[in-house]
Formats: structure tokens, C-alpha cells, sequence
């Protein structure tokens, strides 16, 4: 028999703080920005992608990797998508078994993917719609501003290594 879960404790309305000081201007903070951005066209992607082509946006990502890299291993992908290991491989499985990917064997002991012809037929198709929510995500965008908003986000990204190296010492932490 499940143990009752216990139920939650109401505060006094005293104990409670509606200001407590410093927070986060969650109109300015780039990272919260980006994170929306990324996590909103990434759902709508992977929905639209699995309603067409049954496949999410993990999947078309790593596609989108094969064309521009064939015959590379999960580790590089992991490396160069950011993207979790465990993700990766199961997205190799379920493409794998949709003959969209076929492996080889990579020293010292791991595989190397490529698309089938059947994978780069997928590509080709799903790459129609990916430009279109493209040019309608920057329709409003001059292609200057593109340009540029294309020059800061690489810049954004080639300072990520030293924002993931930030680790402060326990007594740079304020905690009052």
C-alpha cells in the first residue's frame, strides 16, 4: 500500500516575503531570452517534424550534422550540438531502424554514422520547412540586422567555455 503523501504546510501570511531582494530583470537576462527562444522554437520544431516526418528535433539535428559531417561518431556530435550522449544514441537507434543512418566501425572502439539515401532524402525534405521558419522567425529583420544578430550569437557562443569555467569559491558566495 502507497505511503499518504504528505501534504503541504500553508504559512502564515507573516512568514511569507513577497520582496526579498535582489532578483533577476527577466526582460533584460540574456540567458533567460535565449534559453525561451531555444526551448520554443525547438518544440514547435520537434511537433511539426514528428506530425510530417515522425522524427523530433534531436533527430533532425543530428541529420543536419551527418550532411555537413558524414561518418562521425556520437561523441562528436554530443561535442559539436551540445546535445546530451544518451539522446544522441537513442536517436541513432530509432534512425538506425528507419534505415535513415547506417554505421561503421571507428577506431578505438566505436562507430561512425552516415546518412542512407533514405536519410538524405528526409534531410532534403524537412530542410524546406526549417528555412521556412527561419526566414519567418527573422521576416521582420533587415539583412544586416541578420548579419549582425548572426556575428553576436557566434560571439555569444565562442565565450561559453568561459561562462561554463565560472565555479566561485565557497566565500565569494554570499549567503546573509
Amino acid at each position: 500500500m502507497p505511503l499518504p503523501r504528505p501534504q503541504p504546510v500553508a504559512l502564515p501570511v507573516s512568514d511569507l516575503t513577497l520582496d526579498m531582494g535582489p532578483k533577476l530583470d527577466m526582460d533584460r537576462y540574456v540567458p533567460a531570452f535565449l534559453n525561451s527562444i531555444a526551448n520554443k522554437l525547438s518544440s514547435g520544431a520537434s511537433r511539426l517534424y514528428f506530425k510530417h516526418f515522425g522524427i523530433g528535433v534531436v533527430e533532425w539535428r543530428i541529420i543536419v550534422h551527418l550532411v555537413a559531417e558524414p561518418w562521425c561518431t556520437a561523441a562528436r556530435i554530443c561535442q559539436i550540438i551540445g546535445m546530451d550522449k544518451a539522446a544522441v544514441s537513442r536517436s541513432y537507434a530509432l534512425m538506425e531502424d528507419r534505415g535513415l543512418i547506417q554505421f561503421r566501425p571507428a577506431e578505438p572502439r566505436g562507430r561512425e554514422a552516415a546518412l542512407t539515401v533514405a536519410g538524405r532524402d528526409l534531410h532534403d525534405r524537412i530542410l524546406v520547412m526549417a528555412l521556412e521558419r527561419e526566414r519567418r522567425l527573422l521576416a521582420d529583420l533587415s539583412p544586416r540586422e541578420v548579419d549582425t544578430l548572426i556575428n553576436l550569437l557566434g560571439r555569444l557562443l565562442a565565450r561559453i567555455p568561459h561562462v561554463n569555467a565560472y565555479d566561485p569559491a565557497p566565500e565569494e558566495i554570499a549567503v546573509d
